[in-house]
């Protein structure tokens, strides 16, 4: 059985340093996502998501078209990211699956499926465990892997990766990946991504037929009939060999259906509909019929958007709403009213909850624990009161001030103690650093609304827990990570 050959290896960030593929400093990088995620929109599909085929461009010309699909993984969660990329720098027979222990980018490392790189490579040959095609010590830096990255990590959160590079785009290493993957990958727990772009240097004209041409094929979900389109020159895609191969996996998975999500050019994209021009896709691969994960969506803070886990319903929510903004009259104007019972399992459940009050956009009061001490329903009408009356930073919320008030509600998963300050994800995470019997607490929305990196967000907190801000460094210092919902 194929071996990794060093866990402590990581594939470093090559196209966001040197080749300016992406924005390599991550504040920058997750607005960047954020912005192109702002202006794309969720389609209506009617089953589970098992695939995407993505372009690997420049995020100037290609980003739109890329986030169109991953905008799609929204509320959805997957073990493992099986991703296939075609190989741009150096030829090799068969394909290579990275023999170290992460892929490394602005956002942090990227572990890889240690098990299930070492199961796909244990059984052909042609599928190993090598560097060739991931980086210099393998014959050249491959670009079409590392930028679909960033675009997990925002959207997804924490998964393993499955870096496989296609050294030749014939049909049997296509198959061959494709029917491994398949064969030994967990359905409904693993994503496959196909990376590829289309047409390359033609004319306007010419690009859109074959990319017309790419795109019909694509919606059809025959690999063999893709192929051969493909091969007889139909069509132009540098990832032919990988969207076969993910095809074939993602069938093999339980889809049954693709559908082309997004379509542009780079002309479409710069103006100049003259020179060099390549055309992009993205698609879906999805198994119909079957419901689809919670959805999770965004809120905007000054640009950027945080990531919420969506759990509640719509009536849930407008009844915690109006639990808590009954509170707030109740103990400013004095009114005599009692906490409603919960109508639903969900707000009879315990959860850490939050009640922030602003005022023309200035915040009058944020009161909340992290900590599953009470149901729901209670601890927002709970927390509503003391965020008008217990807030020690600011006066007591007066009568007149009630109905100009604005709430927002933070409900809080369960917490989760981490080893690696690397996992903590700005727009997804809150965070809670703590050393002894001192802590100090960050929502998610915080570093979204203040624009501040993971190094600044965990200092912060540090500090609020009155530690040196560095103290997140120290071993001894307990770090525990949560996600949200903000409304």
């Amino acid at each position: 059985m194929s071996t990794v050959s060093d866990i402590k290896k990581i594939r470093q960030p090559r196209f966001a340093a040197v080749d300016s593929f992406y924005d390599n400093d991550p504040v920058a990088l997750t607005k960047q996502i954020a912005g192109f995620f702002a202006r794309a929109e969720r389609v209506a599909l009617d089953g589970d998501i098992g695939g995407l085929i993505c372009p690997h461009a420049g995020y100037a010309y290609s980003g739109e078209v890329a986030a169109a699909a991953y905008k799609q993984l929204e509320g959805l969660s997957y073990d493992t990211v099986v991703i296939i990329s075609p190989s741009h720098q150096v030829f090799f027979r068969g394909a290579s699956i990275y023999s170290g222990g992460a892929y490394r980018t602005p956002l942090g490392d990227v572990p890889l499926d240690l098990d299930l790189c070492a199961r796909l490579t244990s059984v052909d040959s042609a599928l190993s465990l090598s560097d060739l095609g991931h980086d210099a010590s393998g014959g050249g830096w491959e670009h079409a892997l590392e930028v679909h990255l960033p675009f997990l990590q925002i959207v997804l959160g924490h998964f393993a990766l499955v870096p496989i590079v296609m050294g030749d785009q014939e049909y049997p290493t296509a198959r061959l990946v494709g029917e491994l993957i398949g064969r030994h990958a967990r359905p409904g727990r693993t994503l496959v991504i196909a990376s590829s772009d289309l047409a390359h240097g033609h004319d306007y004209a010419t690009t859109r037929r074959l990319d017309d041409t790419a795109a019909a094929a694509v919606g059809m979900f025959d690999p063999s009939e893709f192929y051969d389109q493909y091969s007889t020159g139909a069509f132009e895609a540098c990832g032919g060999g990988p969207i076969t191969a993910a095809m074939i996996a993602a069938r093999a998975l339980g889809a049954d259906r693709a559908q082309v999500i997004s379509r542009r050019n780079s002309a479409d994209v710069t103006g100049q509909k003259q020179g060099y021009i390549v055309g992009y896709l993205s698609a879906v691969m999805y198994r119909s019929g079957s419901e689809r994960a919670p959805v999770q969506k965004t809120v905007a803070k000054r640009g950027l958007r945080l990531q919420m886990d969506v759990t509640l319903t719509g009536s849930e929510r407008e009844m915690l709403h109006t639990t808590a903004r009954r509170s707030l009259e109740a103990a400013v104007k004095g009114a005599r009213l009692e906490c409603p019972e919960a109508p639903t399992q969900r707000l009879q459940e315990k959860r850490g909850v939050f009640v922030t009050l602003t005022a023309q956009g200035h915040l009058r009061g944020c009161v909340g624990y992290v900590r599953p001490y009470k149901p729901l329903v209670d601890a927002v009408w709970e927390m509503a009161e003391s965020a008008a009356r217990r807030d020690h930073r600011f006066l007591p919320v007066e009568p007149s001030e009630v109905d100009g008030l604005e709430i927002e509600i933070t409900v809080l998963s369960p917490l989760q103690k981490i080893a690696n300050p690397d996992q903590v994800l700005v727009g997804r995470h809150g965070v809670i650093v703590s050393q002894g019997h001192q802590a100090g607490v960050l929502l998610p929305q915080v570093p979204i609304e203040n624009d501040w990196d993971r190094e600044t967000f965990l200092s912060h907190a540090c500090e609020k827990a009155g530690l040196h801000p560095d103290a997140w460094k120290d071993k001894r210092t307990t770090i525990e990570i949560f996600t949200a919902e903000v409304f």
